[in-house]
């Protein structure tokens, strides 16, 4: 028996791998400072476990429609509305199981094969290979500075005709970067010139010690 040529082209999360490895060496008794994987130890609000245990005990977990209940929606048009001043309708809001999902859900809608999807280094370690699962190719820009902020210039250098998407996450994962309001207005009116999708990750935007989340797209 064997997988598929694309299943084997899919290399294993470096993240989790790690995770691994640091619970094995705690398993030998050493001491281990995990710096991989990103699991807050916050205890689970609880107006969430009760809201779910009313939920289950009203027996209320049917199926729901493909793009997600009216109700949650609503919360997210409200919540886009307060965080972003942006009014957005019902249609344009599809609920998923998490940003991965929705993340490749888009890639998969969008890209045939051999299309290019460009990635900014540092990245999260899912990217090229959620972008490999549909076929298409990540292309990798490194800020030529040395630094850990994406330049346009840079950007420009790697974009070709087969360039279908730019992948943007502010506040970045691994290095904690706030992209500045010049470079993402900037890439906005760059992809909107060439009529390439722009996918803004900013799952992060609310996880900030001394700074306010500024962008608006």
């Amino acid at each position: 028996m064997k997988i598929s040529k694309l299943a084997r082209s899919i290399a294993e999360s470096p993240t989790l791998a790690l995770n691994e490895e640091a619970r094995l060496l705690r398993e030998r008794g050493e001491a281990v400072i995990n710096m991989g994987i990103g699991e807050p130890k916050n205890k689970t609000p609880i107006a969430a476990i009760l809201s779910s245990a009313s939920k289950l005990s009203e027996g209320n977990v049917k199926y729901t429609p493909p793009d997600g209940l009216p109700s949650l929606k609503k919360a997210i048009i409200r919540y886009t509305e307060e965080n972003y001043d942006r009014i957005i309708s019902p249609e344009n809001v599809i609920i998923s199981a998490g940003a991965k999902q929705s993340l490749f859900n888009i890639l998969y809608s969008i890209l045939e094969p051999q299309d290019e999807v460009i990635v900014l280094a540092p990245y999260w370690v899912s990217y090229p290979e959620m972008i490999k699962m549909c076929n298409a190719i990540p292309v990798i820009v490194k800020p030529e500075d040395g630094t850990f902020h994406p330049r346009l210039a840079d950007i420009d250098k790697a974009t070709s005709s087969y360039t279908r998407a730019i992948i943007v996450n502010s506040p970045n994962n691994p290095s904690g970067c706030i992209f500045s309001d010049n470079f993402i207005a900037e890439i906005v009116e760059y992809c909107e010139k060439l009529k390439i999708y722009l996918i803004m990750d900013d799952i992060y935007h609310k996880l900030l010690q001394d700074a306010e989340p500024k962008h608006q797209v």
